[in-house]
Formats: C-alpha cells, structure tokens, sequence
C-alpha cells in the first residue's frame, strides 16, 4: 500500500498544465477520476449557488481560512495569526476546526476555552491542539459540523467572530470573509483535480475568495509567474506575500527555550510528517543547523514505539548530535521518548514582511464593512 500511495503521489505533483495527461497507465486512470472529482465538484458548489443545497448562517462574523489544494499551505500558523490580530482588536474570537485525525471531530468539544486545554490530543487532533497550546485568552473547538461547534462557541463563550481553520469548501456555512492561501512555489500544482494533481476542487473556484494569501514567499524575483497567474483570476482582489519564520526551539519536555542560534554547527536527524518536510529542512539548514539524515513520514502521522526506536537508531548511526522535529509532529508522538540524543522542537510562525500593516489595515477594513 505505501509503494502505491508513494505512486500516485508522484503523478499527483508531476507535470503542470501543458503536459500530456497520458504518460503511463496509472496517470490515465487518475486522469479519468479526477475529470469524475472535478465534475462532482463543480455541481456541488453550482447546488450552493443556486440555493438547492443550502448554506446556514450563524448570528456572529465568520472569517475562513482556507486553501484549494491537498498539502500544506500553512493554514494553522495563519489562524494563529489571525486570531491573534482579532484578539488584539478588541474582539471576542473563537478558532473553529474540524479536527481531522482527532476522535472528537464527530461529535465536536472544546479543546481549550482559552485559559485551560480540555482536551488531549488523541481527541482533538494534531493542529488544533498545537493551536489551543499557542492561543491565550483565544477558545478552541472542534467538529466536522462547523455550524454546531460555532454554536457552542457563541452560547459558551459570547464570541463575536470565529475564524475557521481550511473551510474554503465548508460550504454548509457562511462566511463573511474568505482568505485563501497559496503556495508561492506551485500555487495551482498541475492544474488537474485530484487524484491526477493536487487540486481540491477546479482552480476556476478561486474566484469565490475575497483575498489572496501567498505562502512560503522567500525570493521576490521567483514570484513575477506566480503572481500573474493568480491576478488573472484574482478578478481585483487583493493579494498579500508571507514567510514561514522560526519561532522558537526547545528540547522536548522542557518549557524554557532555546536559543535558534545553538542549532549552528550542530549535526541533526530530522524526522517529520508535515506536508512540506522539505520546507522543514531549509529551515534547519539556514539556522546553521547541518541535517545528517532524515526520515519523512505521510502528513498527520501518529508515532509508534516502533518509529521511535527507529529515528533513534538511525541518528545514532550518523553520530547526530540531536534529533530535532516540528511541533506539530511532537504533538503526534504519543509513545515515550528516547532518554538518550535530545529531541529538539523547533516552532515556526507567520511573517507579512513588508505587507505586514498592509494586511491589517484589509482585516480592519473588512471587519467595520462587516460589523
């Protein structure tokens, strides 16, 4: 199973739009599924337009978060963003996520009410228990009925605005303002739906975004494509450019941080399950840090006793001074850590840059059009 996943992955990220779709038998069956998604899709939002299928509404603003393609754009560092810049407005704010992975996400809960965290992360799910552990003063809940977790938000904690992690195509409820991420590098990935590219539902569909986000943007000169080929379907909505950044590093168990500068010169093992591990990587690597060896494992993965004893065996046989992962994969290690080779966490956060105030300024100017 794992050497089929690895390659429809491979035929999900090839090509772009101008390659022929039929270089091997598996791309044309993928090629014929995703025509299958791509119409299912589209009648699917055509149902919400036309208020066949129709959306609730819930008595507060509600902002999403979002992305159109499978993979990490980094939506859970923006939400923390967000919220935080809401929060500091002066607003009641509520962070909503389904919860995937997480046991609760059927029924719904609150993972932390903004003070105390309620709920562990077997329940909650890896992001939004890495969220309820960064967001203070900020409630964080969890469902796949986003309507009924904002609900329980509003008569809980009187909150006033809810920003919503990936819900770009929750459908099912309103929102007042759409953010859609991209990544900078390969915003649209081949053009095809999934499972032939890397599509969640037709590109056409950015469109229903009130605003643009690029993600990951490091080199201004690399961005001149990406950014035309967004501004021709961006139909005049605005776009803003942001980094992923280190935050901060800690050793696993241990509250105090580090310094970011202690990676220099230090030989690493770095082990992730994160959509971009390779993004991981060159950020090790520009703190100084020389990655001896890694292990990459699928998004969202659950660590074994076994894939312990495993990362640590193989740093021990590079002589790796640490073995280092990202928070959200520390949030996903349920079994003990290895007491020997520190684990090293390193925290990443969001950075405007420059369009830093010019992003605020938008959020302000939506929230008084909306409230």
């Amino acid at each position: 199973m794992t050497s089929i996943r690895k390659a429809i992955e491979a035929v999900m990220i090839r090509g772009d739009m101008t390659d022929p779709p039929f270089s091997s038998p598996l791309e044309w069956v993928l090629y014929v599924c995703s025509k299958i998604y791509r119409v299912a899709m589209t009648l699917r939002i055509s149902l919400y337009e036309n208020s066949i299928l129709r959306s609730k509404r819930l008595p507060c603003k509600v902002i999403s978060i979002g992305n159109i393609t499978v993979g990490g754009t980094g939506k859970t560092p923006m939400v923390r963003y967000v919220a935080n810049l809401l929060k500091g407005l002066g607003l009641e704010v509520a962070v909503i996520s389904r919860g995937y992975g997480g046991r609760q996400q059927r029924a719904g809960g609150i993972v932390s009410d903004g003070k105390r965290i309620l709920m562990g992360p077997r329940a909650s799910g890896d992001e939004p228990q890495l969220l309820a552990s960064k967001l203070e003063g900020i409630p964080v809940l969890v469902g796949r009925d986003r309507y009924r977790a904002g609900r329980l938000a509003i008569s809980r904690f009187g909150s006033s605005v809810l920003v919503l992690d990936d819900a770009f195509q929750h459908l099912s409820l309103r929102r007042d303002l759409d953010l859609l991420l991209l990544d900078s590098v390969r915003p649209l990935g081949n053009g095809h739906c999934v499972p032939r590219g890397i599509l969640r539902e037709p590109a056409d569909q950015l469109k229903r975004a009130n605003a643009f986000v690029l993600t990951r943007c490091y080199e201004e000169e690399s961005l001149t494509h990406t950014v035309s080929v967004i501004e021709t379907r961006a139909q005049g909505h605005p776009m803003f450019k942001c980094g992923h950044v280190p935050e901060r590093l800690f050793v696993a168990g241990e509250k105090e941080p580090l310094d970011l500068l202690n990676l220099q010169g230090r030989r690493l093992f770095a082990f992730s399950g994160i959509a971009q591990n390779d993004d991981f990587h060159a950020k090790i690597t520009g703190l100084g840090g020389y990655v001896a060896g890694s292990l990459k494992f699928p998004d969202h993965h659950l660590y074994s006793s076994d894939d312990l004893i495993s990362i640590w065996k193989r740093a021990k046989d590079l002589n790796a001074d640490n073995i280092i992962t990202t928070e959200k994969d520390y949030f996903n290690i349920y079994s003990e850590i290895p007491p020997t080779l520190p684990l090293l966490i390193l925290a990443i956060t969001i950075s405007f840059g420059d369009d830093a105030e010019r992003f605020e300024d938008y959020l302000k100017s939506q929230l008084t059009a909306v409230f």
